[in-house]
């Protein structure tokens, strides 16, 4: 239920900021008004402070918020729809997966290894900005995938577009925090 509502006021505050950009209307409303690509490469750095009820993890030292972990990942996804679920706005749909390391103190290998597969709805509002939602799960395991447990993954993020081919990237929710540059390639 915390990570519902971590999502939905994510949700609300991304719309809203991106919501009072006066040249957002401009190409929001145009679909495919955005850089044509195939697949997103996405290479990046990453931090988990919480934690949903992760299963094979010991109790009582072990906290669901706190406790942060660092690491680094690579995501790609690749375009599946173009306009997507609302042909009238700049929208597109990819399936977006991956792999991320994580340190974590209370491992046997000192590290997770995660493995993400997600539905990501993308939004395109002007030349420089776009937004997105990540809903899917994830795979983790401490090591070298002795025990292999499966988590929600509940992100949204935000894209600052260089040009046609390279942005900047943050995304935020459960169970990550990344921060990386995308690759736009297959044109």
């Amino acid at each position: 239920m915390k990570a519902l509502k971590l999502f939905t006021s994510t949700a609300l505050a991304t719309a809203t900021l991106l919501s009072v950009a006066p040249e957002a209307a401009a190409s929001i409303k145009n679909p495919n008004d955005h850089p044509q690509y195939r697949a997103e490469l996405e290479p990046h750095i990453n931090s988990i402070f919480w934690r949903y009820n992760y299963a094979g993890a010991p109790r009582g030292r072990f906290r669901s918020f706190g406790d942060p972990e660092f690491g680094a990942g690579f995501r790609a996804s690749i375009e599946l729809a173009d306009p997507a679920f609302i042909p009238k706005l700049n929208n597109t749909v990819a399936i977006s997966f991956g792999v991320d390391f994580t340190n974590c103190q209370y491992c046997r290998e000192d590290f997770w290894v995660w493995v993400p597969v997600t539905l990501q709805w993308n939004f395109f509002f002007n030349d420089k900005w776009s937004a997105f939602g990540d809903i899917g799960a994830v795979l983790r395991s401490d090591g070298f995938f002795a025990d292999v447990y499966a988590d929600p993954a509940f992100m949204l993020g935000g894209r600052y577009h260089f040009n046609d081919d390279i942005a900047l990237t943050l995304r935020a929710g459960l169970p990550f925090i990344t921060f990386g540059v995308s690759f736009f390639v297959g044109r």
